[in-house]
């Protein structure tokens, strides 16, 4: 019968409508204090927030949030609700404690009680309870269970008011209070009678003149750790009445001293202190059990107590004034005596110091506290005033021109902003990287600036000069490769218009087939470039990608021309090189010989220009199709060991358009790697660097009808030598255009190669030419050699490139054979025996 009249009448009640009891609601997480457009009466949301602390306290529930946002609410406030264990209710303001250069910087972010009665924050009665971040007068704490004071700023700015900053009465217990600022207060924390269980831990006790900085009567098993007083009375931690099974440890007492009386001596340890009275015969630095004790060591011999004890002056650093936060360690042995030096984990110990900060570990400082521990004592983890402490690495074996700087910041504060100057251009802001990679387009001494900034607006700048420079290197041969030809339909690189570049990537393989070709750590690579297909006067330009476009050039062509010259340039940044045409449409073709690594086994020896062939001499000529075989180990200074050679290759009478390759004798011919373009009735040279076959010897092909070849070394590439190549930005060093054109037989020195270079790798461009000639050039104060770099014709620009020996002060002269003609020389880099 119940159940079903239980039944009908749910029935009924669905029938007629009748609301049915609604499901209680979980309250918000937050009740939100903020002043302006706020109201009391309202939901107290982040878009509605309350005006008044104490109608959140009025209306707070366990587990629920007050979150105050910063400024002045002149009220008092009393808390008259209870959370719950595990759910306690919170007040939370947004003050943080930091590095402070004035107390209004402190202000601004503290939530400042400040009501008209000057009345204290009161929480009676209640339990589980925090409040924590704000900026008070003082607390009164009556009758409370598991309540916790953390992260306060209290401070009696009212010379009327007499009280402690926090009075703990009635039948309290587990009261903790931790981590805050006690400051111009009269008396610090007093706890009374009948009380248990009170924590005290990482507080700043300053100027607490009105009484003890801690005053604990009859309330047994007080922690009194990790404090810091500055500027209190004669004694500053009391323990007074009854007040047994207590703890002492791990403070900073300045100026003053610990007293403990009879009563509370049982069980009450007391040690890893640093307590410092200023004349110890008229106020000793201890009291325990009415006895009087002036140092620690006589506290041992007559108690045990204080057997890690210091009596040391501890002196504070300014910078962090008003706080009493002891100098960094460097230079101060006070200082040192409390770092790195806390004692065993007391109950109550505070996982972070005042500032936030874990433990840290000083390097110039010993572990001295227990199983090698590194916590420091009294209310601060002593790291210093903020530093950036840059680093700056040159990264010579990835890549020469690139740096990594590093802040390693020494901060008692959170780092908000990093800025690098790199002393090549403006400053680049970086938010919380502590670290940043830059690579210098060209070498060079730079300062290299690095501006840090604190959660507080504090900056610090520290500045490191750096010398980057391309590092000196063997080279590696390759096959050569081909890796641009822009005549390809739908190719990678596109046919060059007036001034346009490209950026030739080094690294990939343009086939697309797997591996790197040239490595990274490479410094300057060997191509052979073309320009074919020209529609104007111009020249190719060749130098480091992410450096400024220099004033040198390297392929100089006409309309209709093919021509080739050989290119050692240095690499950039991102493993590429530009290529830069001036005027006019042209296509280019480029082929990897080799590059430089410092890990090269292969090194350069210079010798004396000499003439290895001649084909004139006895009337036979390359014939198109026929390769022909040329000793070179053994002859001109070149050795049996050799495995390349630099030889200057000059075609000349050919018969036909054409092309000349070279390549090491007894291997295949190379399916892509001319070396030089022939033409009917012009000379045409270009220097090759080409390894040589198993017997010394190097293979002549060409595809024209017939062509004469000269060929002249100027050195060689072998595990015996010497010569490491260091590349420079491409720099100018002649160009007789600006004073007066070589006349026939005239020669001329450069200068501006480094010193104590052997040879020099050098761009030689002749112009404005007259007549059929050729130049020569040889070490300064040396024999003219009986060989040509450089054949020119009239109206032509004819390039060509050059290692070119150099006498000790790096100087080397150029002859001109007939006529007249401008010479211009750009350096590209220097070998220098190592």
């Amino acid at each position: 019968m119940r159940h079903v009249a239980g039944l009908s009448a749910a029935v009924v009640s669905a029938v007629v409508g009748l609301p049915l009891p609604a499901a209680a609601a979980e309250p918000t997480a937050v009740l939100y204090v903020q002043g302006g457009l706020c109201k009391d009466s309202g939901p107290g949301t982040q878009a509605q927030p309350l005006c008044t602390v104490q109608a959140a306290a009025d209306r707070v529930l366990p587990g629920q949030t007050v979150e105050v946002s910063p400024g002045t609410y002149p009220e008092d406030v009393t808390v008259r609700r209870s959370g719950e264990p595990g759910k306690p209710i919170t007040f939370r303001g947004t003050g943080r404690i930091g590095k402070l250069s004035s107390l209004p910087g402190r202000t601004s972010t503290f939530p400042v009680i400040a009501g008209p009665l000057r009345q204290a924050v009161k929480i009676s009665g209640q339990h589980d309870v925090v409040f924590s971040g704000f900026d008070v007068t003082h607390f009164e704490l009556d009758g409370v269970s598991r309540v916790e004071l953390s992260g306060n700023w209290i401070e009696q700015r009212d010379d009327k008011i007499a009280r402690p900053a926090v009075a703990v009465t009635g039948a309290s217990d587990h009261v903790r209070i931790e981590r805050s600022v006690v400051r111009a207060t009269t008396g610090g924390v007093k706890v009374g009678a009948g009380i248990a269980g009170t924590v005290i831990a990482g507080n700043d006790f300053i100027s607490s003149l009105g009484g003890p900085a801690v005053s604990v009567t009859d309330a047994p098993g007080t922690v009194v750790t990790h404090n810091t007083t500055n500027l209190t009375p004669e004694v500053t931690i009391d323990l007074a009445g009854s007040s047994d099974h207590s703890t002492i440890t791990n403070n900073i007492v300045a100026a003053s001293a610990i007293q403990v009386a009879a009563g509370s001596t049982d069980g009450t340890t007391l040690d890893y202190n640093a307590v410092w009275s200023y004349n110890p015969d008229r106020w000793p630095s201890y009291k325990w059990a009415d006895v009087a004790y002036k140092m620690a060591p006589e506290l041992q011999a007559g108690t045990g107590q204080g057997q890690h004890d210091v009596n040391y002056q501890i002196p504070f650093d300014l910078d962090f004034s008003p706080l009493s936060v002891p100098m960094s360690s460097a230079g101060n042995w006070q200082a040192r005596s409390v770092i790195d030096s806390a004692g065993p984990e007391a109950p109550g110990v505070p996982t972070v110091d005042l500032l936030g900060h874990d433990a840290f570990d000083h390097e110039d400082v010993a572990n001295t506290g227990p199983n090698g521990g590194f916590r420091d004592r009294g209310a601060y983890e002593v790291i210093g005033t903020l530093s950036a402490n840059l680093t700056v690495t040159p990264e010579n074996d990835v890549d020469p021109l690139a740096v990594t700087v590093r802040a390693n910041p020494v901060s008692p504060s959170r780092i908000t902003g990093y800025s690098y100057d790199f002393g090549d251009g403006p400053a680049k802001p970086w938010e919380n990287r502590s670290s940043e990679r830059h690579v210098y387009a060209k070498p060079g001494t730079y300062t290299v600036r690095l501006t840090i900034t604190d959660e507080f607006g504090t900056t610090r700048t520290e500045e490191r000069n750096v010398t980057v420079d391309y590092t000196p290197a063997g080279y590696t041969a390759i096959a050569p490769t081909r890796i641009l030809d822009s005549r390809q339909p739908g190719g990678r690189y596109p046919r060059l218009g007036p001034g346009e570049t490209i950026d030739l990537d080094l690294r990939n393989r343009v086939s697309g087939s797997a591996g790197t070709l040239v490595p990274p750590g490479a410094t300057a690579v060997v191509l052979n470039l073309t320009a074919t297909e020209g529609t104007a006067d111009s020249h190719l330009d060749v130098y480091p990608s992410a450096a400024a476009r220099p004033t040198t050039s390297n392929v100089n062509f006409g309309p209709g021309q093919d021509v080739a010259n050989l290119v050692t340039v240095p690499i950039g940044p991102d493993g590429r090189v530009v290529v830069r045409n001036n005027a006019g449409y042209v296509h280019t073709v480029a082929d990897v010989l080799g590059y430089f690594t410092a890990g090269s086994p292969d090194r350069f020896t210079s010798v004396a220009p000499a003439r290895l062939l001649d084909t004139r001499s006895d009337a036979t000529p390359l014939t198109g199709g026929t390769p022909r075989r040329l000793q070179v180990a053994g002859a001109g200074g070149v050795p049996a060991g050799a495995t390349s050679a630099v030889l200057n290759v000059t075609a000349t009478e050919s018969a036909s358009a054409g092309f000349v390759t070279v390549y090491p004798g007894g291997t295949q011919r190379p399916a892509a790697g001319s070396n030089l373009n022939t033409a009917p009735g012009r000379n045409i040279p270009n220097q090759v660097v080409v390894p040589l076959g198993a017997d010394g010897s190097v293979e002549l092909f060409t595809n024209a009808s017939s062509s004469h070849l000269v060929v002249d070394v100027f050195g060689y590439y072998g595990p015996d030598g010497k010569g490491l190549f260091t590349p420079v930005t491409p720099t100018r060093l002649l160009d007789s255009r600006n004073s007066t054109p070589f006349g026939p037989f005239s020669s001329r020195t450069v200068e501006g190669v480094p010193a104590r270079a052997t040879a020099a790798v050098v761009n030689l461009t002749a112009t404005g030419t007259t007549g059929a000639t050729h130049l020569t050039a040889w070490a300064t104060g040396t024999a003219k050699p009986g060989t040509s770099n450089l054949n020119a014709s009239p109206g032509l620009d004819v390039p060509n490139h050059g290692t070119i020996p150099v006498d000790a002060q790096g100087r080397f002269d150029i002859a001109n054979n007939a006529g007249t003609t401008d010479v211009i020389a750009d350096l590209f880099g220097y070998y220098r025996n190592q």
